[in-house]
């Protein structure tokens, strides 16, 4: 059952990027939560809030998950995943896209898992 709410849980988070509703970004994460993008230092919750919006409407930013495995144990649940990213550069109409390989650690709280911690690495195809 864990690991339905957890896949459950990437793909709301990631329909959300998509949409560019940043302002439903903040449900998704804990309160004590960080997010460590590639070649940037870690961000609280309030950071990516403050950034996210820009960011996800300027770049017409798209993600899509692919998980690869989840680990639940203690409350806690370890998930990896590989990612497809898309983003169109403003002003030049160039799209950009990415692989990425993804590693969520989600915390239960409550009845609900929440982003603990979310990191990601730019790989080669």
């Amino acid at each position: 059952m864990g690991n339905i709410q957890v896949e459950n849980l990437i793909g709301e988070y990631a329909a959300a990027l998509n949409a560019a509703k940043v302002e439903m970004i903040p449900a998704f994460y804990t309160t004590d939560a960080v997010f460590m993008p590639e070649n940037t230092g870690k961000l609280t919750k309030a950071e990516l809030l403050k950034i996210g919006q820009a960011f996800l409407t300027k770049n017409r930013f798209q993600i899509s998950y692919s998980i690869q495995d989840i680990t639940v144990k203690d409350g806690y649940a370890f998930v990896q995943a590989k990612a497809q990213t898309k983003t169109v550069i403003p002003n030049s109409n160039t799209e950009v896209s990415k692989t990425s390989q993804d590693f969520f650690v989600l915390r239960k709280e409550q009845t609900d898992w929440k982003i603990f911690r979310y990191m990601f690495n730019n790989v080669k195809g």
